[in-house]
């Protein structure tokens, strides 16, 4: 992590759209591009490459296949096959979401068969990515800022310096707001954009997910002497408070705990009915009225409010969508 974040957005991105004339050698906007959408490698298993579902071809030369996938492993790949990254792909053909699964890195432009062969001869297929067809390395960081099934794959890190590139690059925060279609809005890019004034070591823990992001955005906002020790006494707090919390009841606990009252339940029952022989001689009682009461919710129990990842699991396992955005939308007006 690169000890300059506290410079400018300009001094540590470099002044032009062009990423690579930016003048700065220990980062440049390409990098900071790079390390949110990928830096491009010269092979890869042919496992993360998607055969392109704009290709016209739909017949392959079987014989022709195994020869080629016998002279690469012999001889070794001449050519390099031509790819784009799956984002960039997406970008540019929004309409083939469904058919390059979000596992796969890449999607063949030119080389079906060479990707074909190294499957079957089982080696690295060699390639060059060009993802111009896409439009600026600024389209893509915006497309992946944007997109959710992009976007859960970067740390808040990663995001910050993807925003502060983009401020860089657009001139102002509510520009890439609007450059981003409202899929961000103004709180969420401070909060962000926060976190890069942080001490390298915090955010790293950050990118670790092991300091809350409510945390670093406000240690974000004091003095640069302040942030360490305000994050630290947070944290001590955060883990005491989380000590005095009981445990929530999971697995097998869970399941002994459910049989328990179950069978106390029917104990209780039985109580009620007179031994056979002995109905003359039982006292006659009337049971209360019975009350129904809803069900008891064994998941809502078992949510552990501490979890920061079960909490959010269970809001967007039970919440609409506008009921999830209201709910974000309040946290971060809170924090």
């Amino acid at each position: 992590m690169s000890s300059d974040r506290r410079k400018s957005a300009a001094d540590r991105t470099g002044p032009s759209a062009a990423f690579g004339s930016a003048r700065s050698p220990r980062v440049t906007r390409g990098q900071i591009i790079d390390s949110v959408v990928g830096a491009p490698p010269a092979s890869v298993s042919p496992d993360v490459v998607a055969e392109n579902p704009e290709n016209p071809r739909r017949e392959f030369d079987e014989q022709y296949l195994d020869s080629l996938a016998r002279n690469m492993r012999e001889v070794g790949q001449i050519q390099t096959a031509t790819v784009m990254t799956r984002l960039a792909f997406l970008v540019a053909h929004p309409e083939h979401q469904d058919a390059v699964p979000a596992g796969l890195e890449y999607v063949v432009i030119d080389g079906h068969c060479r990707l074909k062969a190294a499957r079957r001869a089982g080696i690295d297929l060699r390639i060059t990515v060009d993802d111009s067809s896409a439009g600026t390395r600024e389209d893509l960081l915006a497309a992946a800022l944007s997109a959710n099934h992009f976007r859960k794959d970067l740390t808040p890190i990663e995001e910050a310096e993807a925003i502060e590139a983009l401020v860089a690059f657009h001139g102002s925060a509510a520009a890439v707001v609007t450059v981003l279609g409202g899929t961000v809005n103004d709180s969420w890019i401070s909060t962000r954009r926060a976190l890069l004034k942080l001490p390298d070591p915090i955010q790293e823990r950050v990118a670790a997910k092991e300091v809350p992001i409510a945390i670093a955005r406000k240690a974000g906002r004091l003095p640069a002497e302040e942030q360490t020790s305000f994050v630290e006494k947070k944290m001590a707090e955060r883990e005491a408070e989380q000590a005095r919390k009981p445990k929530a009841v999971r697995g097998r606990a869970a399941a002994a705990l459910k049989r328990d009252q179950s069978l106390a339940a029917s104990g209780a029952a039985d109580t009620l009915v007179a031994p056979e022989g002995d109905a003359a001689s039982a006292p006659q009682s009337v049971p209360e009225p019975r009350v129904e009461t809803p069900a008891l919710d064994r998941s809502e129990v078992l949510v552990d409010w501490a979890d920061a990842d079960a909490v959010v699991a269970t809001i967007l396992q039970r919440s609409p969508g506008s009921t999830i955005q209201k709910i974000a939308q309040g946290l971060l007006d809170a924090l």
